[in-house]
């Protein structure tokens, strides 16, 4: 004999410090705990037989991770889910956590989040690379599948640049496919990667960019063992700076110069956040180009969300690179004055 009641539940849910939700099988809501009505601002008695996109805007990410638990028939969990909708502000991040139960509903789970995982950006470039989810991924898959059929016809000349449009749609989309599956830039996947074939990529496609607007010069050292690192999220960190520094050094009008070098810092012995009994010797990157320089007030919010130099400019990208950096274990130096801004990034070395 069961000694858990229904009235119990109903009591047990009242008491619970998150807002609950169930929904049924068409995803109306049959009933909500006292959090919940607080949390979205309606009595049970308003919410009661709505549909949850009445309630919360249909093209926030709780609806992807609502099909993921339906299609895994499972539970889902995220961190950091912006939910918003009529009585809600706008951007409410929240911890998620939502289950399907036997009749095809949904149990769903929700609380504020105050405390954000890998630093104070990560949920909202998270957030942001979900939200263009679907509007970038259609168009991307057009732009490869076109430039596939062009390489079938291509003269030599184009096919390298050819090759660039493809490898530059396929990496965007696995980007948008992790980040969209609410993995974080500061949950990097581990493994050796080679720094320089990754530095050659991102200066081939900046070289396709600028075309004879600017000049790269490569000075790497051969001798350095692989970095720990995921490559596609250092790829995007060293290609925002790259581009960057483009961008930077051609401000001005006229050739400019970017110059990537590598090398061993002797000296330097960095903690990662992976492994915080083990200290490992690092790899330093530096990006350097020949622009007007970072005013000195800019310099130390740099990496903070929606701030940018640039007329314009959005700021998101250096936020990532920060994030990006930090999860693996990294550190980032800046230095500028007009006519020499550097950018130095430290790295741990695979197997030190």
């Amino acid at each position: 004999m069961s000694i858990v009641t229904p009235q119990t539940d109903d009591l047990l849910a009242d008491l619970a410090p998150v807002a609950l939700l169930a929904l049924d099988s068409r995803r109306r809501i049959r009933a909500a705990n006292t959090e919940a009505e607080t949390q979205l601002g309606l009595s049970r008695r308003s919410l009661s037989g709505k549909a949850l996109s009445e309630i919360i805007y249909h093209d926030t990410p709780l609806f992807e991770l609502i099909d993921k638990a339906e299609s895994m028939a499972g539970s889902m969990y995220a961190h950091g889910v912006p939910i918003s909708g009529p009585t809600l502000a706008e951007g409410l991040l929240n911890n998620v956590r939502i289950k399907q139960d036997d009749a095809g509903g949904f149990i769903l789970a929700f609380a504020p989040t105050h405390v954000r995982e890998g630093g104070d950006h990560a949920p909202g470039v998270a957030a942001f690379g979900r939200i263009l989810g679907h509007e970038v991924k259609n168009p991307l898959a057009g732009i490869s599948g076109a430039a596939q059929l062009l390489q079938r016809d291509a003269r030599p000349e184009q096919e390298e640049l050819l090759s660039i449009v493809v490898s530059e749609t396929q990496r965007i989309e696995r980007l948008i496919s992790r980040l969209s599956a609410f993995e974080l830039f500061s949950a990097p996947r581990l493994k050796p990667v080679n720094i320089h074939d990754t530095l050659d990529r991102v200066l081939k496609a900046e070289e396709a960019a600028f075309a004879d607007k600017v000049v790269y010069r490569r000075m790497y050292d051969p001798s350095l063992p692989p970095v720990l690192g995921d490559e596609d999220h250092l790829h995007e960190a060293f290609q925002n700076l790259v581009r960057n520094a483009s961008e930077a050094s051609t401000a001005a009008g006229g050739t400019g110069q970017v110059t990537v070098r590598t090398a061993y810092e002797a000296g330097l012995r960095i903690v990662p956040k992976t492994s915080p009994r083990k200290r490992l010797s690092a790899m330093k990157v530096v990006i350097q180009d020949d622009g007007p320089g970072i005013p000195p007030d800019r310099q130390a919010a740099l990496f903070e969300m929606f701030q940018s130099t640039k007329s314009g400019g959005r700021g998101l990208g250096l936020s990532v690179v920060g994030e990006i950096v930090s999860a693996h274990g990294g550190q980032v130096k800046v230095e500028s004055r007009p006519g020499k801004t550097r950018f130095s990034i430290f790295l741990p070395l695979a197997g030190t």
